[in-house]
């Protein structure tokens, strides 16, 4: 697979609008990321004990868990948002992010090798196919 853009914002605030999250980053200004271009988000969350870091499954996610929230988009990019500065959690992000996007991959995908380029397309096509659906009101 072609190397992927790696983006990485530390942002003071974070909007959903009708069409993509709104982003005021701390250092780099203003970004729009459309939900229709992303494939999956998610989060990096540090275990409690060992310290290591972990994708939580969608099911596990809840509004107060802290991390760090990770997106593929369809372009090659991964956007790592640092969630330190944010007025709200990783959690919450998911969640509502989830609610303006019901299309995307959500939480770890044991099944998904983001690294492997066959895997990442299937996973763009899947996406491509429930965001038609949603549209039609089959989802």
């Amino acid at each position: 697979m072609t190397e992927r853009m790696c983006i990485t914002l530390r942002p003071e605030r974070i909007q959903f609008s009708g069409n993509c999250i709104k982003i005021l980053d701390s250092r780099n200004g203003k970004y729009k990321i459309p939900y229709q271009r992303i494939v999956l988000a998610v989060m990096s969350v540090p275990d409690r004990e060992s310290g290591i870091y972990y994708e939580p499954e969608i099911a596990d996610i809840t509004r107060d868990m802290e991390g760090d929230i990770i997106l593929y988009d369809a372009e090659n990019r991964r956007w790592r948002i640092v969630m330190d500065m944010a007025e709200n959690t990783a959690g919450d992000v998911m969640v509502d992010l989830a609610v303006h996007a019901p299309y995307i991959l959500m939480g770890g995908q044991e099944w998904l090798n983001v690294d492997s380029e066959e895997e990442f397309i299937e996973a763009v096509r899947m996406t491509d196919v429930m965001r038609h659906a949603d549209k039609a009101g089959g989802v």
